[in-house]
């Protein structure tokens, strides 16, 4: 499913409301997994590619947690413009991050990158929105970038995530495809013999019961900012709790490694 006409064409979309919700699950991620370890290890001094950058949310939660000697240099990629733009001024304020190129591009359009071989490459809630189809092919091109002892990162929904089934519910009555999730990857990779690790997030997205702040959170989970919120009351009655709706969630990080 493509996001509604317009939907990144700028950074208004209540940034700050939505990073308050889901920092829990940049905080996870970090907890879980040793990426300064990694970035050490390599030898500090990191080409990566950001697939699907966004406004740069999880570079600016793991800056202040790398060592000082970790430096990185950061190509980008994503289908919007404001998110580039954005995106290059997050990473121009943080410790450990200078920007490089930038490719405005959709995740399935991934530009020829064999002028460039990555120690690491990430997409961090970037397949989501994407073209299932044309996955399989994205996933030969992002491991073909890879040096060899590079490491690709994908941070991706489960299928029983609240999302997911919130989006469905959506669909039911508007149509469209549905997200892609990790099941999804798996099943690419392991058809492609590709071998890869998973560590299993599990956390809350807990937003306040108030119609204005629900309903820009439903916005965005479903990528459609015309519905409102009293469309979700059948589905938000299994997830509220007092005075917070809670949605539970499952994330998982898949860790690929170069030549695998």
């Amino acid at each position: 499913m493509s996001p509604g006409p317009g939907f990144y064409a700028t950074v208004n979309w209540d940034v700050d409301s939505w990073v308050d919700v889901v920092a829990v699950e940049y905080k996870s991620l970090i907890r879980a997994y040793d990426f300064n370890g990694v970035f050490r290890a390599l030898g500090g001094e990191i080409d990566l590619l950001d697939v699907g950058c966004g406004t740069a949310i999880f570079p600016s939660y793991l800056d202040p947690v790398l060592a000082r000697d970790v430096h990185i240099h950061a190509d980008l990629l994503d289908g919007s413009r404001a998110s580039l733009n954005r995106a290059t001024e997050v990473l121009d304020g943080l410790s450990h991050f200078t920007v490089g190129r930038s490719f405005l591009a959709r995740i399935e359009d991934l530009p020829a990158l064999e002028d460039a071989r990555y120690d690491v490459i990430w997409a961090i809630h970037s397949f989501t929105t994407v073209d299932l189809g044309r996955m399989s092919r994205t996933y030969e091109r992002l491991m073909a970038a890879l040096k060899p002892q590079g490491f690709l990162f994908v941070y991706q929904l489960a299928g029983r995530s609240a999302y997911q089934k919130v989006h469905s519910f959506y669909r039911a009555a508007h149509g469209g495809s549905r997200y892609m999730e990790f099941e999804d990857s798996e099943r690419l990779l392991s058809a492609a013999g590709v071998r890869y690790k998973v560590f299993e997030l599990g956390f809350n997205h807990v937003v306040p019961d108030r119609a204005d702040v629900l309903e820009k959170y439903l916005q965005k989970v479903t990528l459609d900012p015309s519905v409102g919120v009293g469309f979700f009351e059948p589905i938000l009655r299994q997830f509220r709790k007092g005075d917070q709706v809670v949605f539970p969630q499952t994330v998982n990080l898949l860790v690929i490694r170069g030549g695998g």
